[in-house]
């Protein structure tokens, strides 16, 4: 897949887990906040490869190198199978997040540093 200097630029900052969307994804793609930060963003992520492409781009933006004592939810995932695993937290979340949302109901649900968290690891 062409990822352009983009994907140099982030190395270390991204794990893709595994992902049959992954091989026809064009990582260049998929480093922008918005892909996921409005309703409507939110609202359009239907597919694996869009879910793919999220989730990539959530763990790009995490703030943690610029706020280390600020951080919020996990930080950098380990290795593939770390990353597989939240990106599964992530695709419920955002269902969850979408859900909310159609319900119009005077609020908004938006993708945050829960999103990648386990049940276990979101109780207090």
């Amino acid at each position: 897949a062409g990822t352009g200097n983009l994907a140099d630029l982030f190395e270390g900052m991204y794990i893709v887990p595994e992902s049959d969307a992954a091989e026809g994804l064009n990582l260049a793609d998929c480093f922008s906040e918005s892909i996921y930060n409005t309703k409507d963003a939110v609202a359009e992520l239907d597919t694996e490869e869009e879910m793919l492409c999220a989730f990539i781009a959530f763990q790009v933006n995490k703030d943690i190198e610029e706020n280390p004592d600020l951080q919020l939810g996990v930080g950098r995932y380990q290795d593939v199978a770390e990353a597989t695993e939240r990106f599964g937290y992530f695709k419920t979340c955002v269902g969850e997040v979408q859900k909310v949302n159609e319900e119009e109901n005077g609020w908004e649900a938006e993708i945050n540093f829960f999103c990648d968290l386990s049940d276990e690891e979101k109780a207090p």
